[in-house]
């Protein structure tokens, strides 16, 4: 089968190669894919940025890839053999498993995939994966109560935007940190307002003139750090996906990221099939253009994600 394949750290070395079909081992669906995302953190294993934080004794050679769609073309010993022909979302939790899913046949524990309908284009239900997992699991970390307000830093992003749609849909009032030129895109997600921001001080003001001494909560999708802690209210709440700041003023500042949960996967998976979570995919290469996808998605601006596609899956 095809996969691709991280040798040496970089993207002009990524290499589309042949090697041995896996097999499903106990409990396992092997998944002929159709479509897998290039999320940021793919990108952060093929230019070995994550190096330090793999399973102590990893190195190259690796597969990334946390997410794919396809369908079930073989069962492992106690899954029941009628999911064959089934169409799935499935999560691979890379850092662990470096089991990744930019490949051909993909085999994966039955607890991370959900089924989804022929309909949807794979390219967009693919998105969901780990983008969606992280979004969902920032929102249930704040655990924000009605009426609470919310701010989302790199709202237009990857895991920004689920995260704005998500929290718009429980109820919630939300404010999107964007770049100039993404406003529109984030208020047609649902956000009450969209803010440029360029640094600390005037992210405060900005949102301190929307939501009167500060939002309640604050999900940082865009690494802002200590910049985003103005725009958060005296002993409220920040959660982010990358690096923490120190906390200030009783503020709660603490680390989220996604997890697998079938029960939100099943979620998310229904919302994109049906509509309710947008899944812009600004370009599909196939799985021979890897190289070539992975050194646009270093210059890639705006909204929508890069996904490889394998032909006649």
């Amino acid at each position: 089968m095809k996969t691709v394949l991280v040798r040496e750290f970089g993207p002009e070395h990524l290499e589309v190669t042949e090697v041995t079909d896996p097999r499903p081992g106990r409990g396992e669906v092997l998944i002929a894919t159709e479509a897998a995302t290039i999320n940021p953190a793919d990108f952060a294993a093929v230019t070995g940025a994550v190096a330090g934080r793999l399973p102590w004794g990893s190195a190259p050679p690796y597969t990334p890839g946390w997410d794919l769609v396809g369908r079930v073309v073989a069962t492992g010993d106690s899954v029941d053999p009628s999911v064959i022909g089934s169409r799935v979302l499935g999560f691979s939790l890379w850092f662990e498993s470096l089991r990744g899913t930019q490949a051909a046949l993909v085999a994966l524990p039955i607890g991370n995939v959900v089924p989804v309908p022929d309909g949807p284009p794979p390219a967009q239900l693919t998105t969901v994966g780990l983008n969606g997992l992280t979004a969902w699991r920032g929102l249930a970390d704040l655990k924000l109560a009605d009426g609470e307000t919310l701010v989302v830093t790199g709202a237009a992003g990857s895991v920004g935007g689920f995260a704005v749609e998500l929290a718009t849909a429980r109820g919630f009032t939300v404010v999107g940190v964007v770049r100039e030129g993404q406003e529109q895109y984030v208020l047609d997600l649902g956000a009450h307002a969209a803010v440029v921001s360029t640094g600390q001080a005037d992210l405060g003001a900005a949102i301190r003139e929307i939501f009167r001494g500060g939002a309640d909560a604050l999900l940082d999708t865009a690494s802002m750090a200590a910049a985003a802690l103005p725009a958060v209210r005296d002993g409220g709440k920040y959660v982010t996906v990358t690096a923490l700041p120190a906390a200030e003023r009783g503020i709660d500042v603490f680390r989220s990221g996604g997890r697998m949960d079938a029960d939100a996967l099943r979620t998310l998976a229904d919302m994109a099939s049906t509509g309710r979570l947008h899944t812009p995919v600004a370009h599909a290469y196939s799985i021979e253009d890897a190289g070539a996808a992975y050194e646009d998605f270093a210059r890639q601006a705006g909204p929508g994600r890069l996904v490889l596609t394998f032909p006649g899956a």
